[in-house]
């Protein structure tokens, strides 16, 4: 994957020996603020974890849920007491363009300048305002579209020039929105070192399952279902291939079990989510622990998860398939919610085939469903079913070890937490600023 770098490059990747500790990674989400961090290794080791609820007054308002969330993180971070002076943020989607382009291929102009000349041209703003970021999709094929628009994403047209072209995804924020990142950061005594796009960082949280050569042949859906919206990522292996966000998530459901029971959204979420809930996860951080340790004595260690491939397990925090688990409605008692759920498996479905217009002949081999709303088993059944899908409902933070004796603040880890991918991965990726 290629970047355009957001500013001097301090270093390539993070380190990833036994004992670093990693810089406190912040995400700020709509349902609520996370910071966490961890030390590296296999599995990472829990340091210190804290989260702040949003309102729910400000649910529906990123601008002032960002003010609340960025009036609390220097509290948050001096009442936990982190061991980093240095941060990584997520770029929430909120504040994140994201798009497919397919640009023309150069030897003398590089991708990083034609994104940065493009999608200030699409967004119609000055170039200055815009802090870019891109991913070449290699293996790409832009003949495979023909069609002009797909799904909102820029499709090729059919003419001959097609051949000299490349996918690329493209995400950008405003640095206006960074500026007020690094300057909280500042606030809360932390060394801004690193920013990325929150598609980047949920991939990073199941680096570990794609270790395999093997694993680039065939394509894995990610679902990031969360309260304010629905993010889509397909990866071959580690290797990013597809990204949009679909603006719909788990307030509008709420919304229209709401609107159906003639209650508010805390009881209409307490209502679809109380019945058919994943079943927390079975394996403990000391059995992730010691999974890492007959990995390493492996002599293929460089396999990720060998011992469960072996014997066909499923990976720590992973539900079975969700199709062989009990059945459940996507839909409460006093609530249908066939419109709102049609119109997420079609957006879903829509991404789906904009991946297998650009590689012919490629199917997807399975779904990860994680984030917040994947708590709720009937969602995850009723997706998986409408895309043909065999998937699996994921909880990031089982592989994590811990002793129970962390610092830890709102958040309880002997739970399914699904909605932790982002600033798990975060917590591993490259400090770049």
């Amino acid at each position: 994957m290629l970047f355009s770098p957001f500013g001097k490059v301090k270093g390539a990747a993070m380190s990833t020996l036994q004992g670093t500790m990693l810089p406190v990674a912040i995400d700020f989400g709509a349902v609520s603020l996370k910071v966490l961090q961890l030390q590296a290794g296999d599995p990472p080791h829990l340091v210190a974890a804290a989260a702040l609820k949003t309102p729910e007054n400000l649910m529906n308002d990123p601008g002032k849920r960002f003010a609340f969330q960025f009036q609390a993180l220097p509290k948050l971070i001096k009442a936990v007491g982190f061991k980093s002076r240095r941060a990584v943020v997520s770029l929430p989607a909120a504040q994140l363009f994201c798009k497919h382009l397919q640009l023309p291929k150069s030897e003398s102009v590089s991708v990083a300048e034609l994104v940065e000349h493009a999608v200030p041209t699409m967004l119609e703003c000055p170039a200055h305002a815009l802090m870019c970021r891109h991913v070449v999709v290699e293996g790409a094929s832009a003949a495979g579209q023909t069609s002009g628009m797909v799904g909102g994403m820029a499709g090729a047209s059919n003419s001959p020039a097609n051949g000299a072209k490349q996918e690329v995804i493209c995400f950008a924020a405003a640095r206006d929105f960074i500026g007020r990142v690094m300057q909280v950061c500042r606030d809360s005594k932390l060394e801004l070192v690193g920013a990325h796009p929150e598609f980047l960082c949920s991939l990073k949280a199941f680096e570990h399952l794609n270790r395999r050569e093997s694993d680039r042949e065939s394509g894995t859906l990610y679902l990031d279902i969360a309260a304010g919206a629905t993010k889509v990522l397909i990866a071959h292996g580690a290797q990013l291939v597809f990204a949009k966000t679909i603006q719909l998530g788990g307030i509008d459901l709420d919304r229209a079990v709401a609107h159906a029971a003639g209650c508010d959204l805390a009881r209409a979420r307490e209502m679809r989510l109380s019945k058919g809930a994943m079943a927390d996860p079975s394996v403990t951080p000391a059995r992730a622990a010691a999974v890492a340790s007959n990995r390493r004595r492996d002599a293929a260690g460089d396999v990720a998860l060998e011992e469960d491939r072996r014997v066909n397990r499923t990976a720590p925090g992973f539900s079975a398939e969700v199709g062989e688990l009990p059945q459940e409605s996507a839909s409460p008692a006093d609530a249908d919610l066939s419109d709102t759920l049609e119109i997420l498996t079609d957006e879903i479905a829509m991404c789906v085939r904009y991946y297998e217009s650009i590689f012919p002949g490629k199917r997807l081999g399975r779904g990860v469903f994680f984030g917040g709303e994947s708590l709720g088993r009937g969602l995850c059944q009723h997706v998986a079913r409408r895309l043909r899908l065999p998937a699996h409902a994921a909880d990031p933070m089982a592989r994590v070890a811990r002793t129970g004796g962390e610092p830890v603040s709102g958040v309880d880890f002997k739970i399914r937490q699904p909605g932790w991918a982002v600033p798990l991965g975060l917590s591993m990726m490259p400090t770049d600023l």
